[in-house]
């Protein structure tokens, strides 16, 4: 009998055909830090990130590549320190700002190179982004992700990080302009 989890799993690859980019919006702020990597690590532990999974950190703050591998594990609670390393391979930074199309074209690119290097088709080059960010600029930069970083082919997915709106209205206002 297979088990519910393993129905998730497999729903979760056919879905995605396998593959998948994920982009961390705000990746250098706390919420990133405490909150998302930590989920992010134990869905890649558990095995519910497809195969040919790999996540990108995108915010203003420049760093190295060491120093944000350094931020993204600080609060990584970790009993399997082989999966932590391996976890840390399918991750990397990009700086930029959110108010900037070349920024994101940039970003865009990024991530283009990084599927053409892990063999993905165009097809299924499917992206999900996580936005750890303030809720006061969700609609600007999800306008610049689709104008400039959503995949042509492929699903591409918005993640909005509650609070949504500070009351009914402005969340009624973020739910119209994010469409």
């Amino acid at each position: 009998m297979t088990s519910a989890i393993q129905i998730l799993r497999d729903q979760v690859a056919k879905e995605l055909q396998g593959s998948v980019t994920i982009v961390v919006l705000g990746a250098s702020g706390d919420l990133a830090k405490k909150k998302t990597y930590p989920a992010l690590f134990g869905l890649y532990r558990n095995g519910f990130l497809p195969e040919n999974t790999h996540i990108v950190g995108y915010a203003r703050t420049k760093m190295e590549h060491d120093d944000y591998l350094k931020r993204i594990t600080q609060y990584i609670k970790v009993n399997d320190a082989e999966k932590l390393e391996e976890f840390k391979k399918i991750t990397s930074y990009v700086s930029g700002h959110y108010d900037d199309d070349a920024s994101y074209q940039n970003l865009d690119k990024y991530i283009q190179e990084s599927e053409s290097k892990r063999g993905i088709d165009v097809k299924n080059r499917n992206r999900v982004f996580y936005m750890a960010l303030p809720p006061s600029v969700f609609i600007p930069v999800a306008k610049g992700l689709k104008r400039n970083v959503y995949s042509k082919e492929a699903i591409n997915r918005l993640v909005v990080e509650k609070p949504f709106g500070m009351d009914s209205e402005s969340s009624a206002h973020l739910a119209h302009e994010l469409g």
